[in-house]
């Protein structure tokens, strides 16, 4: 790993330099060029895909050229694999043997899309990506303003470097294997993931006797005290090893989920069958799956004197002892995952709130057509020309507008004078939703034309945000404009 860090160190970070061969490490030959193992149609597919999650993530005009395709390539299959991972958790299934052939499949493709997009790349923009990204795991003195370890996406950075690095090895002839430098990168942003936990952690000590520690619970209060000591007087002091033991594993499991999910997809080794089930030692499991100890504190004990520099690094940036000092916000682990806002159970509360709703620009007057985003609570005048802004050149209403800054293009509101939810995607596409408050007798009044006192559904709001969650807002609207072709016809960006 030293040894790949000291490629990196030496490698270009952009195109306009060159390497110095007197500084590279024995063994790297920076004249060798790759020879591309697929043809020309798979090149120039990978290079229509690659474009395509460039142009539409970042909103660009497409560039094959530009440096940022593999990152967004990246970043999509990291992203995909931590929803699917996250939706599973919530729907308490098994992280294996769920998911349906065309979502395997699919899985499947774009991890495996996702490792060849260096191969149609720039060689050199690679290895900067890689030499970039290194660093704030392996910091060296050129590094230059390095991000707090509390600000890292630390199963982007492991899917990033993993993806990149064969574009640094291909001219590594010192015979170290590519599955070896995968492994010990795993093994870095691992630790660099617990370090993350130890940090954010807010174990409450209950007082219970545990009984007789542990080699796991002594070893975790031996790095804690260690991590103390490089923060100062920060971190709390926590006595019971078991707690903190407790905290790691229940923290650490989502990234061991989602690595799982991706090596198997990379590689196709495999899955035991206690991964395909719910059940008790899903921890052992999991690390027996991904080659680490199931004490994952031993990964700190190897080579101790260069970890324990690296723990200092990642704890001597200002940041963390801001974030240790409520000065700033930090993420805690294992995250939560994001839910659509507490809606009321008597709907006569919504009808209350949007009849003091005034138009923004019709000086006080009340909306005719108030409207809450379930995303994040706000409440917007839709349908309504008062409120049209220009986005993109073109004039759109309220709503549409929102769904660029609030859901990016993808908008779920609540139409509260009809009893009726909108789904919105981009500026063009979208469809009415059955609301998820019902009368007495188990019906909805869409348009509130009978009349009767409405409750809220916790059946019909959990199917909506599980639309939400699975990104399936646009699907949906595709299915209900294809069995009523009369919603094509509405102007959904005036809403």
């Amino acid at each position: 790993m030293l040894q790949d860090q000291e490629s990196a160190n030496n490698l270009p970070c952009n195109n306009s330099e060159k390497m110095d061969e007197a500084h590279l490490p024995e063994g790297f030959r920076p004249e060798v060029q790759p020879k591309n193992p697929y043809s020309e149609s798979i090149k120039e597919m990978l290079k229509t895909f690659g474009t395509a999650t460039y142009k539409v993530g970042l909103k660009v005009h497409p560039n094959e050229e530009d440096p940022r395709v593999p990152i967004m390539c990246w970043g999509s299959c990291a992203f995909t694999i931590q929803a699917i991972e996250q939706i599973l958790a919530d729907e308490e299934k098994p992280l294996f043997g769920q998911l349906s052939c065309r979502q395997d499949d699919c899985l499947t493709s774009l991890t495996r899309f996702a490792a060849a997009q260096w191969t149609v790349s720039s060689l050199l923009a690679v290895q900067g990506h890689f030499c970039m990204l290194l660093p704030s795991l392996v910091p060296y003195e050129k590094s230059g303003n390095l991000p707090c370890i509390l600000d890292i996406d630390i199963f982007h950075l492991l899917v990033c470097l993993i993806f990149s690095f064969p574009a640094v090895h291909c001219q590594d002839f010192s015979g170290v294997s590519l599955g070896t430098g995968d492994i010990h990168i795993f093994h870095l942003v691992t630790m660099a993931h617990i370090v993350q936990i130890i940090l954010t952690s807010s174990t409450e000590e209950n007082g219970m006797d545990q009984g007789n520690s542990t080699i796991e619970e002594d070893a975790v209060l031996a790095l804690h005290k260690y991590i103390g000591q490089c923060v100062g007087s920060a971190l709390k002091e926590i006595s019971s090893g078991w707690h903190l033991w407790k905290s790691i594993k229940t923290g650490i499991m989502p990234f061991l989920r989602c690595s799982a999910m991706f090596f198997h997809y990379l590689n196709g080794v495999p899955i035991p069958s206690e991964l395909k089930a719910n059940g008790a030692n899903q921890f052992e499991y999991l690390c027996s799956y991904l080659s680490l100890p199931s004490n994952l504190i031993c990964l700190f004990q190897e080579n101790s004197k260069i970890t324990n520099t690296l723990i200092e690094s990642w704890c001597n940036n200002s940041e963390v002892k801001r974030c240790l000092q409520g000065q700033r916000q930090a993420i805690s682990y294992p995250r939560e995952s994001n839910k659509l806002i507490e809606l009321p159970e008597d709907y006569s509360c919504l009808i209350n709130q949007a009849s003091n709703f005034s138009c923004p620009k019709s000086g006080g007057d009340k909306s005719r057509a108030p409207t809450l985003c379930l995303v994040c609570g706000t409440m917007l005048c839709s349908q309504s020309y008062c409120c049209q802004t220009e986005l993109e050149g073109e004039d759109v209403g309220a709503c549409t507008a929102h769904t660029y800054t609030c859901g990016s293009g993808v908008g779920i509101f609540l139409r509260v004078r009809e009893c009726q939810v909108l789904f919105l995607a981009g500026k063009t596409k979208g469809c009415f939703y059955a609301p998820p408050y019902l009368d007495d007798y188990g019906e909805t009044d869409q348009g509130l034309r009978r009349g009767n006192p409405l409750h809220l559904c916790r059946e019909r709001f959990k199917k909506i945000q599980k639309l939400w969650q699975q990104h399936s807002i646009t699907e949906e609207i595709g299915h209900a404009q294809e069995a009523n072709q009369t919603l094509v016809g509405i102007d959904w960006q005036h809403l």
